[in-house]
């Protein structure tokens, strides 16, 4: 594979600032030729440490801090809506200080909202994590005696010349391997045996050639709203952080957008943004039919509230767009082989690489995790204890391949026990910490690094104690969208009372049964 790609960059030299866009690698190598695949020039170096070097793709950055011997980074982006700071700088200076302090830094990374990861280098030994959901995908390994950390596994496999993991290849060659949301690896995996992905809520600590990892969230539980007023509570606090997240992204950036649609979650990001629809734009796209109506669901909203909206119909062909056939190649390679898209998906990112005039699409992904989608994905109000075999039957459906079945089993047998599924509280229920941990942090990771092949992307539900506050509202709050109705509400009453609600063609009734029944069915299967 990379015999192919390189072939086609070097002959298509304008393509090449779109491998691996906007990623990042973190190791202790300083002798990478940047002017060579799979860099070509368009990636920096900088030193974090005396021994640690930070490469980025000329559309990334690395901010870093050193304080009384000690190194604080972050790769990505950042913005803290309880300390109003929207300059990475900034944020890791406030970080510094409290650890200076208090010797801890844990809160005021679960206070930050982005898409990143955050590093520390303290006593020579290095610690890192990725933000709360994974949105910024994040991996990491120890070959040939070199620490790599990197946005794409494919970089360091390109780098390491490594070959793809037998199991990986058999999974992705299995028929169900695209359904139930779509293509993405169970556990911690890669395409690569020897690159891990960086699992969300886990702390991983670097030194003498070993990464090790323990697990700071969530261990302590949590109350559910005892009454009224302590669910209000709730929902102000919560809506409050995303109003505030919300004026921290229009001073980050000069022209941002919300990808809107007429769902839930994005109708209550553009509440959020109340107040401040002088300085936002809307945009929405058409790449299959089931879209128009979510489309002028969007459009209604973005006239009411004078908001300028511009729709993107996505071409029902290739034909006319530029590159498309190596753009795919790209697409493909970045994101390991492991994600195949659809046509229309495809065609969507090269259309809107060619046309979308934005600085940062505004998403609403990650508040899935608490409206608890895999409850509404399934019609059900419970799940099975903890185990492998509900990771399993979560992630993939295996009836007619039971011996594929027992070996993702035993793969999630151990991720389960590694990771210290077995300490996590009540109140945070195992299917939603598999849609947060796996779903979100391999899927959703994986996703958003594609789609920021056309812009950057930031998302301002991706903060940790936004998602901890709305873990106390009721189960079956979370699962009828209650939760998400009442911020709408109190972020913009006007917004609320146009009752416009698209529900997602996956979410409807007689889908979920049917799931239901499958997964039922593969829950009490014996062999």
């Amino acid at each position: 594979m990379e015999n192919e790609i390189k072939q086609m960059l070097d002959n298509h030299g304008h393509l090449q600032e779109y491998l691996f866009v906007r990623g990042f690698l973190l190791t202790d190598r300083d002798d990478l030729d940047l002017q060579a695949f799979p860099f070509y020039g368009n990636w920096k170096q900088q030193q974090i440490t005396d021994s640690l070097y930070a490469y980025t793709h000329k559309w990334q950055y690395v901010h870093h801090i050193t304080v009384n011997g000690n190194t604080f980074f972050l790769l990505g982006h950042a913005y803290d809506p309880f300390s109003m700071n929207y300059e990475e700088d900034k944020i890791l200076s406030h970080l510094a200080e409290v650890y200076t302090a208090t010797g801890d830094y844990q809160d005021v990374v679960d206070g930050i909202t982005g898409l990143y990861v955050f590093g520390a280098v303290i006593d020579g030994v290095l610690r890192f994590q990725i933000d709360p959901s994974g949105m910024q995908s994040g991996c990491f390994g120890v070959l040939q005696d070199h620490f790599y950390l990197s946005s794409h596994p494919q970089l360091i496999g390109d780098l390491c010349r490594l070959r793809m993991d037998p199991f990986v290849k058999e999974l992705t060659r299995y028929k169900w391997y695209y359904r139930v949301m779509g293509p993405y690896l169970p556990a911690d995996l890669t395409p690569f045996a020897q690159v891990k992905r960086i699992v969300p809520d886990i702390e991983y600590t670097y030194t003498n050639q070993k990464v090790t990892h323990r697990r700071f969230y969530p261990l302590r539980n949590i109350s559910v709203c005892k009454d009224q007023a302590d669910y209000d509570q709730v929902i102000h606090r919560a809506a409050d952080i995303l109003k505030k997240n919300m004026q921290l992204v229009v001073q980050k950036w000069d022209k941002p957008s919300i990808s809107l649609s007429g769902g839930i979650d994005s109708n209550t990001t553009f509440a959020a943004a109340n107040g401040l629809y002088d300085r936002i734009g809307a945009f929405s796209f058409i790449s299959a039919e089931k879209e128009t109506i979510d489309a002028d669901a969007a459009q209604k909203i973005a006239e009411r509230f004078q908001v300028p909206w511009k729709l993107y119909t996505i071409p029902d062909s290739a034909d006319g767009l530029e590159d498309y056939d190596e753009i795919v190649q790209i697409i493909d390679h970045n994101n390991g082989y492991v994600a195949k898209g659809r046509d229309n998906e495809y065609r969507k990112r090269v259309y809107l690489m060619q046309n979308l005039d934005t600085d940062v699409e505004i998403k609403s992904w990650t508040s899935e995790t608490i409206r608890a989608y895999w409850y509404k994905h399934y019609g059900r109000k419970s799940f099975p204890k903890l185990s492998a075999k509900l990771f399993r039957n979560l992630y993939k459906i295996f009836i007619f391949d039971r011996s594929l079945a027992h070996k993702v089993d035993q793969v999630f047998a151990a991720y389960i026990q590694a990771f210290e599924y077995d300490k996590i509280p009540s109140m945070y229920p195992p299917a939603d910490m598999h849609y947060n941990e796996v779903t979100w942090g391999s899927w959703g990771g994986l996703n958003i690094s594609e789609m920021r092949i056309y812009a950057e992307l930031t998302i301002i539900y991706n903060n940790r104690k936004f998602l901890d506050l709305l873990f106390r509202v009721p189960l079956d709050k979370r699962i009828s969208d209650q939760h998400h109705l009442d911020m709408k509400k109190y972020l913009n009453k006007e917004l609320y009372d146009m009752h416009i609600r698209v529900v997602n063609m996956k979410e409807t009734d007689f889908r979920a049964f049917m799931l239901n029944v499958i997964f039922t069915i593969n829950s009490i299967l014996p062999f």
